[in-house]
């Protein structure tokens, strides 16, 4: 398979992303050959912000973990050296403290977590350990950090999780390049909207496909296909037009838009109307 690196107004499931564009850099960089269908893409972010402001950036994660080098923690500590840290599945709406200058660089990945870490994700989702812990690898931070700008630094910790991913068994790098697959059909086939139809593209029976997903991703083939479906509509309304939710919750096979609003408030923590009146119009 090949990775597609998300062009830079591909915003999806960062939460006010117009605001966010003021303060933040965001870059995305691809994979490279040796880490596709394991990692889906790196992304790099900087900013720095005036004395005395701070800024609380909401994400609704994609389904997927992230393995992170950088001078901030997801709490806005300061890390100097940089720390480097590992994140599995974040079920929640995350809350990234920004302040003062900082960057950050992260391999983000739909099914390579049990594969790079050689751990089931599930043990890791919703958690956050350190890096050389997992990878069984030292001194990540300071490799990556001593590689010099932005470009370099994610060419550094490409090069770590290469060396990684050579020591790897074949079995597991297999299921991991296989759960990113039908992890991207939940993703973009729209009339996706059972675990039994993901389980009918991937070839495989309902609990199989559960223990694919819960060994290489960490959360729930079911959980994948709800959250797709959320960051879509929160996208829409982040897109500025006005979203007339009940055509929208057909659109995301919805029964009805009463399980669509149930759902955007579980994973975003408020209703689709207060969420749009939340953002910032520029």
């Amino acid at each position: 398979m090949r990775s597609t690196v998300p062009g830079p107004d591909d915003t999806r499931g960062i939460v006010d992303p117009a605001f966010m564009r003021t303060i933040v850099s965001l870059e995305r960089y691809p994979p490279g050959e040796a880490l596709d269908g394991l990692v889906d893409w790196f992304w790099a972010v900087a900013y720095e912000l005036p004395e005395g402001m701070e800024h609380i950036q909401k994400v609704l994660t994609h389904p997927g973990s992230h393995l992170s080098v950088g001078t901030v923690d997801r709490a806005g500590r300061v890390m100097k050296p940089a720390g480097a840290r590992v994140y599995g599945v974040h079920r929640r709406l995350d809350e990234r403290r920004l302040v003062g200058d900082g960057w950050t660089v992260a391999a983000k990945t739909s099914g390579g977590l049990g594969a790079l870490t050689d751990r089931p994700a599930h043990t890791l989702t919703d958690a956050e350990v350190p890096m050389d812990d997992v990878l069984g690898v030292r001194g990540v931070a300071a490799t990556v950090e001593r590689a010099g700008d932005e470009p370099a630094r994610v060419a550094a910790l490409r090069g770590v999780l290469e060396g990684v991913v050579a020591r790897r068994p074949a079995p597991a790098l297999a299921l991991a390049r296989e759960v990113t697959a039908v992890a991207a059909v939940a993703e973009h086939d729209r009339s996706v909207v059972r675990v039994e139809q993901l389980a009918t593209h991937a070839g495989v029976g309902v609990r199989t496909l559960q223990r694919m997903f819960s060994q290489a991703l960490g959360v729930s083939p079911a959980w994948v296909i709800r959250r797709w479906r959320i960051v879509e509509a929160a996208d829409r309304a982040a897109g500025g037009d006005d979203v007339v939710w009940a055509e929208l919750a057909a659109d995301l096979g919805y029964a009805d838009q009463a399980h669509l609003v149930r759902d955007f408030r579980s994973h975003l923590g408020t209703t689709p109307a207060a969420y749009t009146r939340s953002l910032t119009t520029v």
